[in-house]
């Protein structure tokens, strides 16, 4: 074989590897970019998501706080009532009252005990308040779930943040169960199951 044979040869066989290469090279950059695309495409739907569960989450700590404040409106209310249901009623029995005012004002400390049409007895707003304060409690819960499903999602999407990076589908995959026990959480929340 003359040296020039050789050199063709040789040339022959880079340019094959080049190509061989060349089409290597061209079936990663492919299939990086689908690794990419469905990753973005979790990310976008575990996005959506979280912003579906956070609202839900909100909603029930605002019904909470709403609730709560409520219930302190009810309560001081009462309180005031009490009050004045017990200076009515110490001044009824301070001598020198007349018997008239004595009766007015035992009526009176009655009345504001008494249960009436709007709930304004001593006892029904007793008794609203306290539910009042129960359904903040209860709305807090079921917000403080959420929120667990909400966290969930947050830590998937950055799992995926990291997955693309690493290019590893293990993350991702991880990411995936762990956006699954938060959507399930939150699921199982809104249906009133736990």
């Amino acid at each position: 074989m003359e040296p020039a044979d050789a050199k063709d040869l040789i040339d022959k066989a880079i340019e094959r590897a080049e190509e061989a290469q060349g089409r290597h090279d061209a079936a990663e950059r492919t299939s990086e970019k689908r690794f990419r695309d469905r990753v973005s495409i979790l990310v976008g739907i575990f996005a959506v998501l979280l912003a579906v569960i956070h609202v839900a989450a909100a909603g029930h700590a605002r019904t909470s706080v709403l609730r709560t404040i409520a219930a302190s409106d009810d309560f001081a209310y009462m309180q005031a009532k009490i009050i004045r249901e017990t200076v009515l009623k110490s001044a009824a029995t301070a001598p020198g009252v007349a018997a008239a005012d004595r009766y007015a004002m035992l009526a009176e400390a009655h009345r504001l005990r008494a249960p009436d049409s709007a709930g304004h007895g001593i006892g029904q707003l007793q008794r609203a308040g306290e539910m009042l304060r129960e359904e903040g409690a209860s709305a807090s819960e079921i917000g403080e779930r959420f929120e667990w499903g909400e966290t969930a999602l947050q830590v998937a999407i950055v799992l995926l943040s990291i997955a693309l990076v690493a290019r590893s589908t293990p993350i991702v995959i991880g990411a995936i169960a762990l956006a699954g026990t938060g959507i399930v959480i939150a699921a199982a929340t809104a249906l009133g199951v736990g």
